[in-house]
């Protein structure tokens, strides 16, 4: 069995909305695909910002430019 973040294979999306304009609030990706250019393809253990067990993702509002991280719980296939 594999520990995957559901927001990079496709399994949920986010959906929350701005905190400051109430419009839909996007996914930007993984914190760890701002790293570096192979930090997308390091484990997990090995980068700085990865708590145990979940994936930060970058989420932002297009309209207002509010961003945030948000902690994906990964789940088991």
């Amino acid at each position: 069995m594999e520990q995957v973040c559901p927001l990079c294979n496709a399994m949920q999306t986010v959906a929350e909305e701005c905190p400051y304009c109430g419009n839909n609030i996007v996914d930007g990706g993984s914190l760890n695909n701002y790293l570096g250019p192979y930090s997308p393809y390091m484990e997990a253990k090995s980068l700085p910002l990865q708590p145990e067990g979940y994936c930060v993702h970058l989420v932002y509002c297009p309209e207002c430019q509010y961003d945030a991280r948000l902690a994906v719980a990964l789940v088991t296939i």
